[in-house]
């Protein structure tokens, strides 16, 4: 949570059926969900999800040497205000422990629009979000779509461990990796100042076996201290298997 930010929630728990059950709320259709990701070298681990997969999101710990390179990072790179809208939509967190909300809507504005329901939650954000808007209007926007949602009461308590107050400052945070209508490969973080290209990605088909995905989320791991080594948890969006 940041001084600016407006409202705060119950952190989501990296749980893929809160994240299936809060993307079919939202307007997914059933034909995609979440599922854990255990590895992303370990090809027998990997020949468990299925193909292809559109999205990941990552939850890492939040480090004084990250938010040092996070701070450093965004002062090179200058103000965004939705130059990249026509290739990635992207949204500035403004709602505090909201990442995981600002995650999957990073997922799901970007997937192909037969994959969304017509006139769902989703469908009305994707009609309302123009590319003239500012980044501030999106902003404002998601925050509406949130009350709409009462992430708190219907999904923030759903996780299989006791979910901290909304008020309580949590050092872990969710991002995402996509592709952009430009086939590059993006990540999408609300605490940054806009999407952040990481290259044209080299495999079209499954985001999973980029090497530009592994390179970035091994950065993250590279990075942690040695008491939040291990406090990382990768989920994928891909075909259900029901």
């Amino acid at each position: 949570m940041t001084k600016n930010d407006s409202k705060s929630v119950i952190p989501l728990e990296s749980n893929p059926a809160i994240f299936t059950d809060l993307a079919y709320n939202l307007g997914l259709t059933p034909v995609l969900e979440f599922h854990d990701v255990y590895s992303l070298t370990d090809q027998d681990l990997l020949g468990f999800l299925p193909s292809p997969i559109y999205a990941v999101i990552l939850l890492f710990p939040l480090s004084n040497n990250y938010e040092n390179y996070r701070k450093e990072q965004d002062t090179c790179n200058g103000k965004y205000n939705n130059e990249l809208n026509s290739q990635v939509k992207w949204f500035k967190q403004t709602i505090g422990n909201g990442c995981g909300l600002y995650a999957l809507l990073h997922i799901l504005t970007n997937l192909p629009k037969d994959l969304i329901v017509s006139n769902s939650k989703l469908a009305n954000l994707l009609e309302n979000i123009g590319s003239g808007m500012s980044v501030d209007e999106t902003s404002s926007i998601i925050e509406a779509l949130e009350s709409d949602i009462k992430l708190d009461e219907n999904f923030g308590e759903r996780g299989q461990t006791e979910a901290p107050a909304a008020s309580e400052s949590v050092d872990l945070h969710f991002i995402t990796f996509i592709k952009g209508k430009d086939n590059h490969l993006y990540e999408l973080d609300g605490r940054r100042n806009g999407p952040i290209d990481l290259g044209e990605s080299v495999d079209e088909s499954n985001i999973i076996k980029d090497p530009l995905l592994t390179e970035k989320i091994q950065f993250y791991i590279d990075n942690a201290d040695e008491a939040n080594r291990n406090n990382f948890a990768i989920m994928a969006i891909g075909p259900s298997t029901d």
